[in-house]
């Protein structure tokens, strides 16, 4: 397991109180998002078909922003946790057709990032903006420019909504398809470090079965 970084401790703390106001709903906890989401005619906790064949369910499954990063996520021993809400689009109607399917992840029993997938209709700029505007609080979230999307060196997830003043400790947004992700980005801190670790980790492994492959070399090729 990994050792805990800066950022780690940080989230720790972070959790054990939330995350104002200001954010809103990210910080909550698995009780106060499903009071939210679960009201009659409007949501409910959200399964698979038990008739979907595997490779369609893993093929949904891998559309999942997240699974890109699976390798630098916190695992369940740190208290990592999915809870996955179907919420209708219809007004005071539970439709099973359109609506959202809504991904929210807990660490330490709080929530950091939120996973919107528009189901039955495409995504459009009217359903992100009000998504976001319910999150926003007393700030402003800014859209950042496409030339600094290109140099994500201080992300993982990456984003183009940012909460607040350029650089301020609070939330970000990104849009993948019709998929909206939204995070804290003390969340990304901590992935980032992760990813560096990994990296390192990674080179020393690349780097040991590489001297073992020249080892063997000779006696693979012998006879030829």
């Amino acid at each position: 397991m990994l050792k805990r970084t800066g950022a780690a401790v940080w989230l720790g703390c972070a959790l054990a109180w939330g995350v104002g106001s200001a954010q809103a709903r990210i910080g909550d906890t698995p009780d106060q998002m499903g009071a939210r989401m679960l009201q009659p005619n409007l949501g409910k906790i959200f399964s698979w078909p038990k008739d979907m064949p595997p490779r369609e369910r893993e093929r949904a499954q891998k559309e999942n922003p997240l699974s890109s990063f699976s390798h630098l996520l916190p695992s369940q021993g740190e208290e990592w946790q999915e809870q996955v809400f179907w919420k209708s689009a219809l007004h005071r109607q539970l439709s099973n057709e359109d609506g959202w399917r809504v991904h929210v992840y807990y660490l330490r029993g709080r929530s950091v990032v939120e996973l919107y997938r528009r189901v039955g209709e495409p995504l459009n700029e009217f359903e992100i903006n009000a998504i976001l505007g319910r999150m926003r609080g007393n700030l402003t979230w800014r859209r950042i420019p496409k030339k600094e999307q290109e140099k994500p060196a201080d992300t993982v997830l990456g984003y183009d909504y940012e909460l607040g003043d350029e650089g301020a400790e609070t939330l970000r947004a990104r849009r993948q398809g019709d998929w909206l992700i939204v995070y804290h980005k003390r969340f990304d801190d901590l992935l980032l470090a992760r990813k560096a670790r990994w990296e390192e980790t990674e080179a020393q492994r690349k780097a040991q079965q590489a001297a073992e492959q020249e080892k063997t070399a000779p006696v693979s090729v012998e006879g030829f």
